[in-house]
């Protein structure tokens, strides 16, 4: 191999992580363009309610042990046929014997603990076919066992563009080991 090819494979391998690196950033920040990490599958493109606007499309939760630390994310996708240019709102409706403990995304995400919700506040709208994350830390309490269930949670949105439709929201459950 000569002198001016010998480094080149590290180039594309380095180049190769940033590449990564930056498209799980933007996941969360819900700037992948379409096509990349973020871009809303054909499954997810099919709202539960075959209508379109801003959808709760997915939401996960990490599975935990007894006094565990967990995460959900939550994923807002608008579904069209226009942008959402105000800004908009996803709420998370936590189950009983959790609490939030360390940083949520979007930092704008306000807890009230009457009424055991989270709304985050998106500022900035949503593209056509873009995505938005919500991502919130969870604990469970000192009395919870393992293998226990903890249900009662949902992610809803409000959709700005359609103020009187009701958006179904998403349940979520936690799986304690």
């Amino acid at each position: 191999m000569s002198n001016g090819r010998r480094g080149w494979w590290r180039i594309g391998i380095a180049a190769a992580l940033c590449v990564a690196g930056t498209g799980t950033a933007a996941v969360a920040s819900g700037t992948v363009p379409l096509g990349g990490r973020a871009a809303v599958s054909a499954d997810e493109q099919r709202a539960p309610n075959g209508e379109d606007g801003l959808q709760v499309v997915n939401v996960s939760v990490d599975r935990t042990g007894v006094r565990g630390l967990t995460v959900v994310r939550a994923l807002v996708a608008n579904l069209g046929p226009n942008e959402v240019s105000d800004h908009f709102h996803a709420t998370v409706k936590l189950p009983k014997r959790v609490t939030v403990e360390g940083k949520v995304f979007p930092d704008s995400c306000q807890y009230d603990d009457a009424r055991r919700e989270l709304t985050c506040d998106f500022r900035k709208g949503l593209s056509l076919r873009r995505t938005a994350t919500v991502l919130l830390p969870l604990r469970i309490a000192d009395d919870v066992r393992a293998g226990e269930r903890l249900s009662g949670g949902a992610v809803s949105v409000q959709d700005p563009d359609r103020p009187t439709r009701t958006v179904p929201s998403r349940a979520f459950t936690i799986d304690v080991e």
